[in-house]
C-alpha cells in the first residue's frame, strides 16, 4: 500500500470544493498520514473558507471530518528526531514545508501529495499531485 504524507493544501482544496481532491482522500486506497499541527493551519483558516464557500464554520466542520478521519496524525514526537535533515532539505526554500516532509521521513512515506512545487527542490521525499499518481523514484 502506498503510504503518502497529505499537504494542508489539499485538504483546504477539498474543503472549497466538492471535487476531485475531496473524493480522492475519501475514497483512495493510500495510506495517508499528516503532521498532528495540520489540523490547528485547517481550524485557522475554516471561517475564511466557509465564507468563501458561502456557509457556517460548523457547516463546513461536517465536510472536515471524514477528511480528517481518513488521515492518520503523526505527532511531533514522532518527526522531531528527522527535523534537522527536513530543515537542511527544504528550510531554505519553505520553512512551513518542512514538518511535511519531517513527516513523511518518520513514516517512511512514499511520496508527499502536495501541488506546492516547493517539494520538487529536495530529493528525500518525492511530491505526487494525486494519490494515485505514480510515485517517481527517489534519485
Amino acid at each position: 500500500m502506498t503510504r503518502l504524507v497529505v499537504d494542508a493544501n489539499r485538504i483546504l482544496s477539498a474543503l472549497l470544493k466538492d471535487g476531485s481532491t475531496r473524493a480522492a482522500i475519501l475514497e483512495t486506497d493510500a495510506a495517508l498520514f499528516a503532521p498532528d499541527y495540520l489540523k490547528a493551519e485547517v481550524a485557522l483558516h475554516l471561517p475564511e473558507i466557509a465564507r468563501r464557500v458561502g456557509v457556517t464554520p460548523d457547516a463546513l466542520s461536517i465536510i472536515l471530518g471524514p477528511l480528517l478521519q481518513r488521515i492518520e496524525w503523526v505527532g511531533g514526537e514522532a518527526y522531531a528526531p528527522y527535523l534537522p535533515r527536513a530543515r537542511e532539505a527544504l528550510g531554505a526554500i519553505d520553512p512551513k514545508d518542512v514538518p511535511y516532509l519531517a513527516c513523511a521521513l518518520s513514516v517512511e512515506a512514499d511520496a508527499i501529495w502536495s501541488l506546492d512545487l516547493h517539494f520538487d527542490r529536495q530529493k528525500l521525499v518525492p511530491r505526487v499531485p494525486h494519490p494515485d499518481a505514480k510515485v517517481p523514484k527517489r534519485v
